[in-house]
């Protein structure tokens, strides 16, 4: 009888307790949602900025026609803590009518299409390998 009691007492604390647990993870997932959201966001906007730079596109024609409403409107707080890195790309030359891909530093490497190193870029020039 009196275990019997000693339970009726637990379950309400217990509740109180599944219930703030509960509360929390909602808060959490809340949290953890908008920051997965905001750096997809970012991830897109450096996509973007990168083949605009790339492609010689307009970028706010780019980003209006490919970004959600919602994205679009957190689209300045996003783009101030941005920062893209332009030594990550590849420039490209066209020599004997087919284009190749560099990295545009000395001693960089040149490659074909199909990501196969054929060169040197050294002084200024493209040497390839024969």
């Amino acid at each position: 009888m009196n275990n019997t009691e000693t339970l009726k007492e637990l379950y309400p604390k217990i509740n109180s307790i599944l219930g703030e647990l509960d509360n929390e993870i909602k808060i959490s997932t809340k949290k953890i949602r908008k920051e997965y959201n905001s750096i997809i966001t970012e991830e897109k906007i450096k996509l973007i900025k990168l083949i605009c730079d790339g492609e010689k596109l307009n970028y706010n024609e780019i980003i209006n026609k490919y970004l959600s409403q919602k994205e679009r409107k957190n689209l300045n707080e996003v783009i101030d803590t941005i920062e893209i890195k332009k030594e990550d790309l590849l420039d490209t030359v066209i020599i004997n009518d087919k284009m190749y891909f560099f990295e545009n530093k000395e001693k960089g490497n040149i490659f074909d299409p199909n990501s196969k190193q054929v060169g040197v870029y050294k002084n200024g020039k493209h040497i390839l390998f024969i």
